[in-house]
């Protein structure tokens, strides 16, 4: 799912510090409340997610991919 509207909240964000003579972040983390409530009162909407936004690459020290597991022997 391609989150364009939090890259464009995220890119704004830094705009903004330029303009008025700060320092860009290296890395950004942002929660975003989406979608309807879970129930009434929890606090919690359907498609809520937490964006991280590596802007400088030379942070990133490795990374891993998922071990694939073959599927499942049916009996």
């Amino acid at each position: 799912m391609a989150r364009r509207l939090d890259c464009a909240v995220i890119e704004t964000l830094h705009e903004f510090r330029k303009e008025q003579g700060y320092e860009p972040f290296n890395s950004v983390r942002g929660v975003f409340w989406e979608g309807d409530d879970l129930y009434t009162g929890a606090g919690f909407k359907s498609k809520n997610h937490i964006q991280i936004c590596v802007r400088d690459q030379s942070c990133i020290k490795g990374y891993f991919r998922p071990i694939e597991h073959p599927p499942a022997l049916k009996s």
